[in-house]
């Protein structure tokens, strides 16, 4: 008998009013694969790592407006990315701030966000979270190892510490988190 662990990553919620309720109805966790629905929408990313910096990039081409909303004053991405989007007309920065509320009733219709103890809302029509993700793998902890990201170690065939027990994809310290690596590994 054998079992392949192969469920990924959980997005980091940004544990606001409205996230929860608006999933899938303009919140989302993957500027490519929702991104599409928002063509010459207004949506906001927010982050500042290279995922935010690649949602924001990726969504200027084809939202009419993309706010990129991070919560420290600098951005954390690399200096490539950092210069690409600065140099994006549609895309409005928005340093220091945190979210506060997501609004609307069947679909987003705008965020509240704080910048130091300013409130504003801004029309939106959808939401990136680009925040980073979590590995909720607690659950397995006396099946297999753990690396302090909580990520399962496994070996170079993707055997875990018991006989059997395999694990494939993000959910393992593998570095590079991408489909292709994870499908193979899945093969």
């Amino acid at each position: 008998k054998t079992v392949i662990l192969s469920f990924g990553l959980t997005p980091r919620n940004l544990k606001v009013p409205g996230e929860k309720e608006l999933a899938a109805k303009g919140v989302s966790y993957c500027a490519t694969c929702d991104g599409p629905l928002f063509k010459n929408k207004i949506v906001s990313v927010v982050g500042g790592g290279n995922s935010a910096l690649d949602a924001a990039e990726y969504l200027s081409r084809g939202s009419s407006k993309v706010y990129l909303i991070h919560r420290k004053d600098g951005f954390n991405g690399e200096q490539i990315l950092i210069d690409q989007v600065n140099k994006i007309s549609n895309i409005e920065l928005v340093p220091k701030s945190t979210i506060k509320e997501i609004k609307g009733d069947k679909r987003v219709t705008s965020l509240v966000y704080l910048s130091g103890k300013k409130e504003t809302e801004i029309k939106v029509d959808g939401i990136f979270i680009e925040i980073g993700h979590i590995a909720t793998t607690a659950w397995l902890k006396d099946l297999v190892d753990l690396t302090d990201r909580r990520e399962i170690k496994i070996s170079l065939d993707c055997e875990t510490k018991t006989p059997g027990l395999f694990a494939a994809g993000d959910i393992t310290q593998i570095t590079y988190k991408q489909i292709v690596i994870s499908a193979g590994e899945g093969c």
